[in-house]
């Protein structure tokens, strides 16, 4: 307790005296204020605050947010509201939220309309980026200007909108009939296809023409005695040979000779 006079933050002036007030995060629970006894404070309960000294009988509850928290409620410090992505804040105390409606190359202008009190309504409404000769690059978040195609001499196909560029018809300057690029890619195409479909079947000819030169022309090591005379021939020799046998006239080495034609054939 002290004078008036000389009261400072954590007291307030009552019948010309200071009296203490409760600290932050606290409530007044008995309210004195004389010479014998002192203000009885205690803590704010779960779900109150109090955010300045006071001298108040109860803490103030703390905010429900709808969507979330941008900060949680405290016995110091009441809680902030936010709006989850793609929605937007309604008034400074965020209580209820409403979708943003504004696309790629489109910004957010707001304009606060007070209430009354410390309560102020938002309203919003989407501007361009970008002035009407140029576009809003998505990639690199910045307005560039639009290409003339005048300029160049160029016919324009397609005049650009907020996120796009113009696209200009080099095809007419260079004096080429519509559809002649799409018909030089198809013919590119259809000649590579062509090449390789003939490499393919070359491969399969080579291989299947050593495959049969293979079978029908072996190479094989072989003697004599694998190519024995016909039966007919043979036994034709072996005739012969015993008619040779009863000739006296016959040497040898020649009656020796016949069984070695039947052998070679």
């Amino acid at each position: 307790m002290g004078y008036a006079g000389s009261c400072d933050e954590q007291q307030t002036p009552s019948d010309g005296m200071c009296c203490d007030r409760c600290r932050p995060g606290e409530y007044m629970k008995q309210l004195q204020c004389d010479a014998r006894d002192k203000a009885v404070c205690s803590p704010c309960p779960e779900g109150f605050y109090s955010d300045h000294f006071n001298r108040f009988d109860r803490c103030e509850k703390c905010k429900s947010c709808p969507h979330e928290y941008a900060v949680k409620c405290t016995p110091t410090t009441n809680a902030k509201c936010s709006c989850r992505s793609g929605f937007l804040c309604s008034s400074n105390e965020c209580l209820t939220c409403e979708e943003n409606k504004c696309v790629a190359g489109e910004i957010l202008n707001r304009t606060d309309i007070p209430q009354g009190g410390q309560l102020i309504k938002y309203s919003y409404r989407c501007e361009a980026a970008c002035t009407a000769n140029a576009y809003f690059d998505v990639k690199e978040k910045t307005c560039k200007q639009r290409t003339q195609c005048s300029a160049f001499g160029l016919a324009e196909l397609f005049p650009g909108n907020k996120t796009h560029n113009s696209v200009c018809d080099i095809c007419a300057r260079m004096h080429c009939k519509g559809g002649d690029s799409s018909n030089t890619i198809l013919g590119i195409g259809f000649l590579l296809l062509s090449v390789c479909f003939l490499a393919i079947l070359s491969a399969v000819c080579v291989k299947s023409l050593r495959k049969h030169r293979a079978k029908n022309y072996p190479v094989l090591g072989f003697s004599t005695a694998d190519f024995p005379l016909p039966k007919e021939e043979c036994g034709l020799q072996l005739s012969i040979s015993d008619e040779c046998k009863e000739c006296s006239s016959l040497d040898e080495n020649q009656t020796s000779a016949i069984p070695i034609l039947c052998t070679l054939g």
